[in-house]
């Protein structure tokens, strides 16, 4: 006998909201019914608690506000205001494609500099046409903040990269909120055969309360070598839910870093499946959580041919009263021989009162492979403290230092010279080390 769902404050508001957005959101008639699948399923088993089994360090459902409301539009001039000079990658040169509140602003976006080999359209304009399918990989099938995400789809961006192309500058989907409210979007990334291609994913907001919850789906061709930074920077009072699915064809190399560096809730998942040979799949990333703030990590890797590699190393670094949490799936299926796959979670605690929680998974069903997975979490080493003490360096300068030293390790697996360059000087700069 199932158990009826208790409904709080926050599962009916955001019930109410979902029933009354339905005939103001784009789509046909083909994507209104996956949208009535999505709500029903809300309306059935309302917002995740630490019972589900995915969600078991992070409770939406306690920190969800129960006053929602769809984010407003916001006028260009506005937007533009909050852009200029901000960001972590500032240094970097690069296209940006710009979505405010939730929203694709063309006039915000460098269309202009786009190469031929790379086209760039609206969600709600394709949703308007019937031409946009959600097929999500098989691995992410049943995944909440995506069913949320298909309940309340507003826009996105789709681009669509050429077959052979190689973009001198890398492409940044560049999300932003102000004002408050909840924004839902999803973007998709199609990269054509043996194409060499940089993405970067950047989330900004203002100081007020606000939801976002942003989906990518990268649809990856063979021969393909696809660099992803994604950057999480979010407003102090954010509640951000990211999503990342990616299929990934043969002969591919995929590098997806992501950093996590503010939100009041944050929680960045990637579905990841491997469907062509000879591909190899490197993810990692690094957190910086303090305050009363909640981090949390969760990846899926579906190893489901041959001859795959994939790797993963995430650090995370905590200090006050914040939580933090990696999760991590690697799943190997029955005809994946020879997959080579590694997973490591590493935190460092610099307060007593901080929390860590790893979760790492191995599922084989192969007889020939090398898999295996660590985790780690601990407090400074005293023992190097007490080296740059006795070389006359400070204690709180050596603890910097040696902060510094545990992040650059996941950082320095960049391949991108210029974006390892810009998170080491973020990061410097937020440690108080910069010159």
């Amino acid at each position: 006998m199932t158990k009826p769902t208790i409904k709080t404050a926050a599962d009916e508001a955001l019930e109410g909201l979902l029933k009354a957005a339905q005939e103001n959101l784009p789509g046909n008639s083909d994507f209104s019914s996956l949208r009535s699948a999505a709500v029903s399923a809300f309306e059935q088993n309302g917002l995740p608690t630490r019972r589900v089994e995915d969600w078991k360090y992070s409770d939406l459902k306690r920190v969800m506000p129960s006053d929602l409301a769809l984010a407003e539009p916001v006028d260009a001039a506005t937007a533009r205001e909050n852009l200029s000079g901000s960001g972590i990658l500032k240094s970097v040169d690069k296209i940006q494609l710009v979505l405010v509140n939730g929203c694709f602003s063309a006039e915000l976006s460098d269309l202009s500099e786009l190469e031929d080999s790379v086209t760039v359209r609206s969600v709600s304009d394709a949703l308007q046409a019937g031409d946009f399918v959600l097929d999500d990989p098989e691995i992410a099938k049943g995944d909440i903040a995506l069913s949320l995400n298909t309940a309340l789809l507003q826009d996105g961006v789709i681009v669509e990269i050429a077959e052979g192309a190689d973009l001198a500058k890398p492409l940044e989907i560049r999300h932003v909120m102000l004002g408050g409210g909840l924004a839902t979007l999803r973007n998709r990334v199609v990269i054509g055969k043996g194409a060499k291609v940089g993405i970067i994913e950047t989330f900004v907001g203002d100081a007020a309360a606000y939801q976002l919850n942003s989906a990518i789906d990268y649809r990856i061709a063979d021969d393909v070598k696809l660099n992803v930074m994604r950057i999480i920077n979010e407003g102090d009072q954010a509640i951000h839910l990211g999503s990342t699915t990616a299929t990934v064809g043969g002969n591919v190399h995929f590098e997806h870093f992501t950093l996590s560096a503010s939100g009041q809730f944050v929680r960045s998942q990637s579905f990841v499946a491997m469907l062509g040979e000879y591909s190899d799949a490197d993810l990692f990333g690094a957190s910086l959580v303090n305050g009363k703030r909640h981090s949390d990590i969760t990846l899926k890797m579906d190893h489901a041919v041959p001859n795959c590699n994939s790797k993963e190393q995430y650090r995370t670094v905590l200090d006050d009263k914040a939580e933090g949490v990696f999760q991590g799936q690697i799943i190997v299926r029955q005809y994946a021989q020879k997959t080579d796959a590694k997973m490591m979670s590493q935190a460092l605690l610099l307060s007593e009162d901080a929390s860590f929680n790893n979760k790492p998974e191995l599922e084989i069903y192969a007889d020939d492979v090398v898999c295996g997975h660590g985790a780690t979490c601990g407090d400074l080493d005293e023992d190097l403290l007490f080296y740059l003490g006795s070389r006359g360096i400070p204690k709180d300068l050596a603890k910097k230092m040696l902060v510094m030293a545990f992040l650059a390790e996941a950082i320095e697996n960049v391949s991108n010279d210029q974006f390892v360059e810009a998170l080491e000087g973020y990061i410097l700069d937020r440690l108080g080390l910069s010159e």
